[in-house]
């Protein structure tokens, strides 16, 4: 995956990829999803196999560690947002037996969500406003697909291997109480 520079987190390798387009900064890739969007839907992801959902997974434990980000792409700026999203998933998830869990996410899924320009959105210093509402648009669509797909994988993940209780993995649910960044969704 991605090289560890200078003791610093870890970045998106596809940051050398051209990504399909970009929306707020944040780079559109071709995702492992079975929900529709406006990524292209694909079987393998740019990275051998993998999609940029995959690296955010793979790396969101070692970079809830650090307090700063410097991007390097637009591939890292939807790194950063899908990480804090992934933060969010934990919160929501944290002590809930899966069926729990499944009816809480259910209903954090239909609420609307901030983009970038939105007052109040975290992650102003690092994406753009929009250019104008149709790229907000788009942005949301995108990052709807995104949130749908990584909701699927991050409930498979952190309930993989349940306590008795069926409560989520403690070593996923530990990540609740750090903030990325200092912020969050």
């Amino acid at each position: 995956m991605a090289t560890l520079p200078n003791n610093g987190p870890y970045h998106s390798e596809l940051n050398d990829v051209k990504a399909t387009k970009e929306l707020c900064g944040c780079g559109v890739y071709p995702l492992r999803t079975k929900f529709k969007g406006p990524a292209e839907q694909s079987d393998e992801g740019p990275l051998n196999g993998k999609d940029l959902l995959d690296e955010v997974l793979y790396f969101f434990k070692a970079n809830m560690f650090f307090q700063q980000y410097t991007v390097r792409g637009a591939a890292d700026r939807t790194l950063l947002y899908l990480t804090l999203y992934v933060h969010e998933l934990l919160r929501i998830c944290q002590g809930k037996a899966i069926d729990e869990a499944k009816r809480s996410l259910l209903e954090h899924k239909q609420r609307s969500f901030q983009h970038p320009g939105d007052k109040g959105f975290p992650l102003t210093g690092f994406l753009h406003k929009p250019k104008d509402s149709e790229e907000a648009d788009e942005w949301k669509a995108y990052m709807k697909q995104c949130r749908d797909e990584l909701q699927s994988r991050v409930l498979d993940l952190i309930y993989q291997h349940p306590t008795p209780e069926k409560h989520p993995d403690k070593y996923w649910s530990m990540f609740c109480k750090r903030k990325f960044l200092g912020k969050q969704l």
